[in-house]
């Protein structure tokens, strides 16, 4: 079953240049490795800073996310031990939100998922794109 997932890759330029990722359909178990590979490629091509446009992705499931968190762990390469530790005791005082990925514009429902898995707490998620790429 196709959900006619798609994504095309940009890069804009703020204090430095972000990668932006504009992804379309839905993120799940037939979809997850396209997203990942696709957020991986930007990396190997020279790319930091990562911003995912989810504004046109109307789904996301436990694969979607497991594969969100494989790519916070590539641009988020080092994080410190105290973030790692407040990661761990379910802090959401925003010390630890990773400062090489962002959010942008996520339907409702995905945001609902998103909020529920936790992932608001280490992501910051924007509905601005040009108040995302400031604040890299």
């Amino acid at each position: 079953m196709s959900n006619n997932f798609s994504f095309q890759t940009s890069t804009l330029q703020g204090r430095i240049p972000v990668a932006v990722i504009h992804l379309k359909g839905q993120i799940d178990a037939s979809t997850y490795e396209q997203f990942q590979a696709s957020a991986e490629k930007a990396y190997q091509d020279g790319a930091r800073s990562l911003l995912l446009d989810l504004s046109e992705v109307s789904f996301i499931s436990s694969a979607g996310l497991r594969a969100l968190h494989n790519i916070y762990k590539l641009y988020n390469d080092n994080p410190s031990k105290e973030s790692s530790e407040a990661i761990k005791k379910g802090l959401s005082d925003g010390t630890y939100k990773a400062r090489q990925l962002k959010l942008l514009n996520p339907q409702e429902d995905v945001f609902k998922v998103l909020k529920m898995a936790g992932f608001d707490m280490y992501l910051d998620i924007f509905h601005s794109q040009k108040e995302a790429i400031s604040a890299f």
